[in-house]
């Protein structure tokens, strides 16, 4: 029977099996396919998120849903004195991950993020571990998007920050046209060209329709215990980096 990642009701759903089955079928052209799908701005956002997560020195940061590492190595560089670990729910890409961090090795990097295994629904940590977290383009895949925060909420300590990196919807006008053409036509023709699996890369408009909007999405994580929203759109709004911070020991109780 063959793959029908899109069309599958339990993939739309958010069926962890699923999810985790497609993205280890993408992994060897996951990276060349988020260059060319974001025309390497990827690389920007990422570095973006990285400055906003603004850790305590010394401290450790978390990358939940951390894919092959990318936003990890991006922490690791802009923060040399901090820990970073890398979480995913997919062996796969955590190999992958695993793979590229020896070569930055071999390269002469002096430190390199851990990479465990876990899921982002039930972090693996204990509470107030991180003096911040970041995802990248990992929330939207879950069941359940306040859960999600709630557990980065969770084991982040008070006063940091947890940052979301994602695909966002749409308005109007010209935006919506562009977005409408490129992800639902070329990214899906890409996906085929470059990776041999266009329904899988047709997975990501889908996904992308039915996750909030940037308020409603800043709404859920001050719902999840996170103070001082504050979002910021990019690619013709396609893209949104969502900043919030835990409340300090002095703050307002959590919701």
């Amino acid at each position: 029977m063959g793959r029908r990642w899109a069309l599958s009701r339990d993939l739309i759903a958010r069926d962890p099996a699923r999810i985790e089955g497609m993205f280890a079928h993408i992994v060897p052209r996951y990276d060349l396919l988020n260059r060319l799908m974001t025309l390497g701005l990827d690389r920007r956002w990422r570095r973006i998120a990285a400055m906003q997560a603004s850790p305590a020195r010394g401290g450790t940061v978390l990358d939940a849903c951390c894919g092959t590492g990318d936003l990890a190595f991006t922490l690791t560089d802009a923060y040399p004195g901090c820990a970073v670990v890398g979480l995913d729910f997919s062996r796969a890409m955590l190999v992958k991950a695993e793979q590229k961090s020896s070569a930055r090795r071999r390269r002469g990097w002096a430190t390199a993020p851990r990479f465990v295994r876990g899921d982002l629904l039930d972090l693996p940590f204990p509470d107030d571990e991180f003096s911040a977290v970041t995802v990248g383009w990992g929330v939207r895949n879950v069941s359940d998007v306040r859960r999600a925060f709630c557990e980065m909420v969770r084991v982040t300590r008070p006063g940091g920050r947890v940052v979301c990196l994602e695909s966002t919807p749409v308005g109007g006008g010209l935006s919506r046209w562009f977005h409408r053409v490129w992800m639902g036509h070329a990214v899906p023709a890409l996906g085929r060209l470059v990776a041999g699996e266009a329904e899988a890369y047709a997975y990501l408009p889908t996904s992308v329709r039915s996750f909030p909007s940037v308020e409603e999405l800043a709404a859920i994580m001050w719902r999840s215990g996170l103070e001082a929203i504050r979002f910021r759109r990019f690619g013709l709004d396609g893209v949104a980096i969502h900043v919030g911070e835990v409340p300090g020991a002095s703050g307002a109780p959590r919701p």
